[in-house]
């Protein structure tokens, strides 16, 4: 058994993908285990792929390349999953690069401290100008920090094998925010968790991905994940259960107003209105979530300072 697998989900990067795969054979720790997972592309990345691991596979760095012919990031990230031999998995993008040393730091934390489940680190944008952002980072309140600003996002984590188990793994009826709804599942699991607070993963903007590049063509999708996180929040005791209610009404609220601002009005107008019958909240309240509402659909941002 590898300490750590990477797995990498890929869809029509054969202009890009090479480069991640470089930055995964550049880390300085060893033994690693790389799983890519092609998802069904129908541009050469296969081909590129396969050349890629004929000149970089070693017996210190193993390489497994898959097919996974259902669409779906959740479903390829899932079928690597299935292939990892390694008591630590970190899931990755086909887009964005890691530091060299990330490994090794991420799995140093794991050998001094027995007992994490996950280690998380910060990451940052390289932006069209060419400069790296550091995106924002926290070591508490992590659960509102994850469902306000998606913290945990895939490239932001490792986490022990058998934890990932326990929690179920990935959702594969997910087509969006498939990482946002398994991050909430994994922190209500209440797992023991290291940080690094270095950006060690640089994150490439790209105008395609798995997941789209908007929100009103793939409407349905990204309800679906609020739903499953609903489901999982009523399962928890008070007064969690409450809390995590709110914020997710909160991002109901918010995806009708990045809706609207895309011109969708009538979609944006359904889901508030409909966000807004079914939610037992006060009537201020209300008045509140309709004022983020016209506040983010005009390209407001961090509304949910206001709503805590």
């Amino acid at each position: 058994m590898k300490p750590i697998s990477v797995i990498i989900p890929v869809y029509n990067r054969e202009d890009l993908v090479v480069r991640t795969l470089d930055s995964v054979y550049a880390q300085t720790y060893r033994p690693i285990e790389l799983i890519v997972v092609d998802n069904n592309s129908t541009d050469s990345s296969a081909e590129v792929m396969k050349r890629w691991k004929e000149s970089h596979h070693h017996s210190d760095f193993d390489i497994i390349l898959i097919n996974e012919q259902k669409p779906g990031a959740a479903i390829a990230r899932q079928t690597g999953f299935t292939k990892a031999t390694s008591e630590v998995v970190l899931f990755f993008d086909s887009d964005d690069i890691m530091r060299p040393e990330l490994l090794t730091k991420v799995m140093e934390k794991f050998r001094t401290h027995s007992d994490v489940d996950m280690v998380y680190w910060q990451t940052a944008v390289l932006t069209t100008e060419g400069r790296v952002i550091p995106k924002r980072f926290s070591t508490s309140n992590l659960i509102r920090r994850h469902l306000y600003n998606g913290m945990l996002c895939t490239i932001s984590y490792a986490v022990k094998t058998d934890y990932f188990k326990k929690c179920g793994g990935w959702n594969p009826t997910l087509t969006g925010w498939d990482d946002w709804e398994l991050g909430l599942r994994l922190l209500l699991n209440n797992p023991i968790m290291e940080s690094i607070p270095e950006p060690l993963v640089i994150i490439y903007p790209q105008p395609e991905s798995i997941t789209g590049t908007d929100f009103k063509s793939k409407q349905g999708e990204w309800e679906k994940a609020i739903e499953a996180m609903e489901r999982v929040s009523t399962t928890q005791k008070e007064p969690l259960r409450n809390k995590l209610e709110r914020m997710l009404l909160y991002r109901r609220i918010n995806l009708a107003a990045l809706y609207k601002a895309e011109g969708a009005s009538e979609i944006a107008k359904s889901l508030l209105e409909q966000s807004l019958a079914t939610s037992s909240i006060s009537t201020w309240r209300k008045w509140l979530l309709r004022l983020i509402y016209h506040y983010t659909s005009q390209g407001g941002r961090a509304a949910y300072l206001l709503w805590n």
